[in-house]
Protein backbone atom coordinates (compact mmCIF):
# COMPACT_ATOMS: atom_id res chain seq x y z
CA UNK A 1 0.00 0.00 0.00
CA UNK A 2 1.49 3.35 -1.01
CA UNK A 3 1.97 6.24 2.03
CA UNK A 4 -0.64 8.04 0.24
CA UNK A 5 -2.80 4.99 0.73
CA UNK A 6 -2.17 4.39 3.93
CA UNK A 7 -2.81 7.43 5.37
CA UNK A 8 -5.92 7.69 3.89
CA UNK A 9 -6.68 4.22 5.03
CA UNK A 10 -5.92 4.85 8.60
CA UNK A 11 -7.34 8.50 8.65
CA UNK A 12 -10.90 6.41 7.25
CA UNK A 13 -9.98 3.95 10.57
CA UNK A 14 -9.97 6.99 13.08
CA UNK A 15 -12.72 9.01 11.43
CA UNK A 16 -15.04 6.17 12.48
CA UNK A 17 -16.20 7.85 15.31
CA UNK A 18 -16.43 11.57 14.40
CA UNK A 19 -19.01 10.25 11.82
CA UNK A 20 -21.06 7.93 13.80
CA UNK A 21 -21.17 10.33 16.64
CA UNK A 22 -22.25 13.06 13.89
CA UNK A 23 -25.34 10.56 13.37
CA UNK A 24 -26.03 10.59 16.59
CA UNK A 25 -26.72 14.25 17.43
CA UNK A 26 -28.19 14.25 14.44
CA UNK A 27 -30.58 11.97 16.05
CA UNK A 28 -30.49 13.41 19.50
CA UNK A 29 -31.86 16.66 17.56
CA UNK A 30 -34.82 15.12 15.61
CA UNK A 31 -35.88 13.26 18.65
CA UNK A 32 -35.96 16.51 21.07
CA UNK A 33 -38.08 18.44 17.87
CA UNK A 34 -40.00 14.99 17.56
CA UNK A 35 -40.91 15.32 21.84
CA UNK A 36 -41.26 19.40 21.59
CA UNK A 37 -43.57 19.28 18.53
CA UNK A 38 -45.99 16.36 19.70
CA UNK A 39 -45.54 17.50 23.57
CA UNK A 40 -48.85 16.39 24.79
CA UNK A 41 -50.49 19.22 26.58
CA UNK A 42 -54.19 18.08 26.50
CA UNK A 43 -57.06 17.99 23.99
CA UNK A 44 -57.61 21.06 21.95
CA UNK A 45 -61.30 21.75 21.17
CA UNK A 46 -61.13 24.49 18.98
CA UNK A 47 -63.59 25.19 16.06
CA UNK A 48 -60.81 25.72 13.71
CA UNK A 49 -59.67 23.99 10.79
CA UNK A 50 -56.55 21.81 11.44
CA UNK A 51 -54.05 20.76 9.34
CA UNK A 52 -54.68 18.48 6.03
CA UNK A 53 -51.92 16.54 7.13
CA UNK A 54 -52.91 14.33 10.58
CA UNK A 55 -50.47 12.29 12.50
CA UNK A 56 -52.11 9.76 14.92
CA UNK A 57 -50.11 9.35 18.48
CA UNK A 58 -49.91 6.11 17.52
CA UNK A 59 -48.01 6.94 14.67
CA UNK A 60 -45.63 9.67 16.74
CA UNK A 61 -44.86 7.02 19.27
CA UNK A 62 -44.05 4.40 16.67
CA UNK A 63 -41.18 7.29 15.25
CA UNK A 64 -40.22 8.05 18.79
CA UNK A 65 -39.85 4.29 19.41
CA UNK A 66 -37.60 3.38 16.16
CA UNK A 67 -34.98 6.69 17.00
CA UNK A 68 -34.33 5.79 20.54
CA UNK A 69 -34.01 2.08 19.50
CA UNK A 70 -31.54 3.39 16.73
CA UNK A 71 -30.09 6.08 18.89
CA UNK A 72 -29.07 3.41 21.57
CA UNK A 73 -27.63 1.13 18.72
CA UNK A 74 -25.63 3.58 17.74
CA UNK A 75 -24.14 4.71 20.87
CA UNK A 76 -23.37 1.23 21.82
CA UNK A 77 -21.86 0.96 18.29
CA UNK A 78 -19.86 4.10 19.05
CA UNK A 79 -18.72 2.76 22.38
CA UNK A 80 -17.32 0.24 20.64
CA UNK A 81 -15.31 2.24 18.05
CA UNK A 82 -14.29 4.61 21.14
CA UNK A 83 -12.64 1.81 22.71
CA UNK A 84 -10.75 0.15 19.58
CA UNK A 85 -9.53 3.43 18.82
CA UNK A 86 -8.40 4.16 22.21
CA UNK A 87 -6.38 0.44 22.34
CA UNK A 88 -4.58 1.66 18.91
CA UNK A 89 -3.65 5.17 20.34
CA UNK A 90 -2.48 3.53 23.72
CA UNK A 91 -0.19 0.89 21.47
CA UNK A 92 1.74 4.01 19.58
CA UNK A 93 4.97 4.85 20.66
CA UNK A 94 4.71 8.27 20.68
CA UNK A 95 1.70 9.49 23.39
CA UNK A 96 2.14 13.11 21.83
CA UNK A 97 1.32 12.06 19.00
CA UNK A 98 -0.91 9.86 20.72
CA UNK A 99 -2.85 12.92 22.63
CA UNK A 100 -3.61 14.91 19.29
CA UNK A 101 -5.21 12.43 17.12
CA UNK A 102 -7.27 11.71 20.92
CA UNK A 103 -7.68 15.23 20.96
CA UNK A 104 -9.04 15.76 17.43
CA UNK A 105 -10.92 12.05 16.55
CA UNK A 106 -12.60 11.06 19.70
CA UNK A 107 -12.88 14.48 21.83
CA UNK A 108 -13.61 16.24 18.22
CA UNK A 109 -11.12 19.28 18.93
CA UNK A 110 -9.90 20.99 15.60
CA UNK A 111 -6.12 21.39 15.15
CA UNK A 112 -5.91 24.83 15.99
CA UNK A 113 -7.57 24.16 19.44
CA UNK A 114 -5.39 21.53 20.19
CA UNK A 115 -2.43 23.48 19.21
CA UNK A 116 -3.77 26.59 21.97
CA UNK A 117 -4.55 23.39 24.28
CA UNK A 118 -1.23 21.91 24.01
CA UNK A 119 0.64 25.17 24.05
CA UNK A 120 2.24 23.67 20.36
CA UNK A 121 2.67 25.51 17.22
CA UNK A 122 -0.35 25.03 14.62
CA UNK A 123 2.14 23.36 12.16
CA UNK A 124 3.90 21.44 14.90
CA UNK A 125 0.14 19.62 15.68
CA UNK A 126 0.13 19.16 12.25
CA UNK A 127 3.27 17.50 12.01
CA UNK A 128 2.32 15.29 14.91
CA UNK A 129 -1.27 14.86 13.60
CA UNK A 130 0.20 13.21 10.14
CA UNK A 131 2.75 11.42 11.81
CA UNK A 132 0.53 9.41 14.58
CA UNK A 133 -1.90 8.98 11.39
CA UNK A 134 0.78 7.16 9.95
CA UNK A 135 1.68 5.59 13.17
CA UNK A 136 -1.80 3.96 14.18
CA UNK A 137 -1.92 0.34 13.24
CA UNK A 138 -5.42 -0.34 11.44
CA UNK A 139 -6.90 -3.85 10.63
Amino acid sequence: MSIDNEFKHNKAYLMRYRKIHTKIDRLKDKLNRLNERYDLKGVSYSSEPSSSVKKTLDDVLAQKEYLENKLDEMISESIDIRNEITEKLLDLDNQLEATVLDFYFLEQYSLNDIADELSYSDRQIERLYIDGIMSVECR
